[in-house]
């Protein structure tokens, strides 16, 4: 699993190195491709349509699946790189639990409201700390908090 994490922030870093936004990341659009002979996966980020540079897209639209945005997305500041940070560290969340954050609520105002008030899922018992410490980094309510794709990756390295 980890080893897709590390695929999975990898792309993430590629299309961040050219200064580009996701704008729309969460686990349906990564894909899996299992090779039979191979033990590895390949990993790829789809759905690309909204991919644009930071200052793009105007602040009042909102594109992605509730849980996954990020609280100052929800709140209609402007996305930036560190958006998709917040939506990688619900990806590294449903590695440990097995089901999509927030997945027993609604995905309505008040799970928004939720978010915005810094509500995150429940840390899954045995995770090992150094995870959790990068999750919550990643997850952290400000922005400018939150590691870079680049440092992810070297962390997870």
């Amino acid at each position: 699993r980890l080893y897709i994490l590390y695929k999975i922030i990898s792309g993430l870093n590629r299309i961040h190195k050219k200064n580009l936004i996701h704008y729309d990341f969460h686990d349906g659009n990564i894909l899996l491709h299992k090779y039979e002979k191979n033990e590895y996966d390949e990993v790829y980020i789809s759905d690309l349509g909204l991919c644009r540079p930071e200052k793009s897209l105007r602040k009042n639209n909102v594109y992605g699946v509730i849980p996954f945005m990020a609280p100052e997305v929800l709140l209609s500041q402007s996305y930036t790189l560190s958006s998709d940070i917040y939506s990688f560290s619900m990806i590294m969340w449903e590695f440990t639990s097995g089901v999509p954050p927030f997945n027993n609520r609604a995905h309505d105002l008040q799970l928004c409201l939720s978010i915005c008030k810094d509500e995150r899922p429940e840390i899954i018992e045995n995770t090992p700390q150094c995870y959790i410490d990068l999750m919550k980094k990643c997850w952290n309510k400000d922005p400018l908090k939150r590691p870079s794709s680049l440092e992810i990756l070297n962390i997870i390295k």
